[in-house]
């Protein structure tokens, strides 16, 4: 008080209580969800790598957030929604802090190459009202890249990991413990609602949080490395896809190496899987399907493997669709109606792997693009750990590294060109370049200690 008068900030918070108490009164409801709103607005405002986390659980649970609205024919879903609020809340807090909105890197560059020739691709022949798909979806890619790396450039991503962690390992477990039926219908989906896909982000996320993870000494981090080794395994298997089986055996391996210094955790998650896996694994699906790709692998057509006998027709007949139009290709979009593959369902088909999809929709000119961007991915990961002085910076660098290595050997059975949670842990991973090329040097001598350039 001054002179017995309140000020305006004084009475500010009054007002603010009353005003609130007034609306909740009159609509308890919308004023509640508004308040949550507000809340996460202002966190996320405040403390930006909540943004980040808050990007990867709309990716991590979009099936479940599909919302049913349509803006230009685009489905509105949690994942859109999320980069959509996470760029403006961005925005927000970077004009009010003083922050670099967005830092340039040549991976994005490389990026912004596939967009345009995904857009030339588009224009020569004239297949916009499919190939929007992918040229709108690329470019929300770049964002999303681009938002992920300047939001965490600087920040501590030590939390980052944590958290996500913490939601992958009890996705899992519910995964795990959700699996049930016979046959076809036993094979875990997770968020994602396809087998192979979830497959594939239990591929992607585990090597990438173990190595963010691997030198993190808090006990919640020794728990949840424990857990991710024990259950992600698990999870690929009650998952029945065979590439990820075979994917999966190789990722192992590179995890076992990002681990390499935890040799006791690793002991003991041995002896837990060795004592427990009787009991806990169910792997007669797994083991089917792996029957059957053998045999067709030997047996070619006379097998009796749907799934195989379609993709190796489709895979024919995109071979021969990148020989008839090699040079820009069908047009983005336009793989099934090209290829004219009809499945024993009567449906056009989707070429099931990501390779293959760019040689017949885009030809030389998108898959030299795709190439720039993956040496452009290698070299920037390699100079990273080649500059990295601390056990934290080369783990985040060997996870980011193993994980997309896996979503790699995926795409070829997949349709991964868009696939958004591969994207947002590239983003992360040019994050944790950056800092690994800043950390400052060990001084020698009690000297003044150099900052990298």
């Amino acid at each position: 008080m001054n002179g017995g008068r309140a000020s305006a900030r004084e009475l500010a918070p009054v007002g603010l209580g009353l005003a609130t108490g007034l609306a909740v009164s009159a609509q308890p409801l919308p004023t509640a969800l508004g308040l949550v709103g507000l809340g996460v607005v202002l966190l996320g405002a405040a403390r930006p790598p909540l943004l980040v986390v808050g990007m990867w659980l709309g990716m991590l649970f979009d099936r479940l957030g599909t919302t049913g609205a349509t803006v230009g024919a685009f489905p509105v879903t949690a994942a859109k929604l999320a980069v959509v609020a996470t760029a403006g809340l961005w925005t927000v807090h970077a004009l009010v802090r003083g922050a670099p909105l967005v830092r340039w890197h040549p991976v994005l560059g490389a990026m912004g190459g596939l967009v345009l020739t995904t857009a030339v691709c588009v224009a020569w022949s004239d297949s916009l009202r499919v190939g929007r798909w992918d040229l709108a979806g690329l470019g929300m890619m770049t964002v999303l890249v681009a938002l992920a790396y300047a939001i965490l450039a600087e920040a501590d991503l030590a939390p980052v990991y944590r958290s996500v962690g913490v939601v992958f390992v009890l996705v899992l477990v519910s995964s795990l413990l959700g699996t049930a039926g016979s046959g076809e219908a036993a094979r875990a989906t997770g968020t994602m609602g396809d087998p192979n896909e979830w497959a594939t982000i239990v591929l992607l996320v585990t090597p990438f949080l173990l190595g963010g993870l691997a030198a993190d000494e808090r006990r919640l981090s020794a728990a949840l490395r424990m857990a991710l080794v024990l259950l992600a395994p698990l999870a690929v298997l009650r998952s029945g896809s065979r590439a990820a089986l075979v994917v999966g055996a190789l990722t192992l391996l590179g995890c076992l190496w990002i681990l390499r210094r935890r040799r006791r955790e690793l002991g003991v998650a041995g002896a837990l899987a060795l004592l427990a896996g009787p009991l806990a694994l169910d792997v007669d699906v797994a083991l089917t399907r792996m029957a059957l790709l053998i045999r067709g692998l030997r047996f070619g057509a006379q097998a009796e493997d749907p799934s195989f006998a379609e993709r190796s027709e489709l895979f024919r007949q995109g071979v021969q669709l990148f020989r008839d139009h090699w040079l820009l290709g069908a047009g983005p979009g336009n793989f099934a109606l090209a290829t004219g593959f009809v499945s024993t369902t009567g449906t056009l088909r989707p070429s099931h792997n990501t390779f293959l999809k760019l040689a017949g929709e885009q030809g030389l000119l998108g898959l030299g693009a795709a190439g720039v961007l993956v040496v452009v991915v290698g070299l920037t990961l390699r100079d990273g750990l080649r500059a990295a002085r601390r056990p934290d910076d080369e783990g985040r660098l060997l996870g980011v590294a193993v994980g997309l290595c896996a979503l790699g050997a995926m795409a070829a059975t997949l349709d991964l060109l868009v696939f958004a949670m591969a994207w947002l842990v590239l983003g992360i991973g040019l994050a944790a370049v950056h800092q690994a090329r800043r950390r400052p040097e060990p001084a020698p001598h009690g000297a003044p200690r150099a900052v990298r350039a």
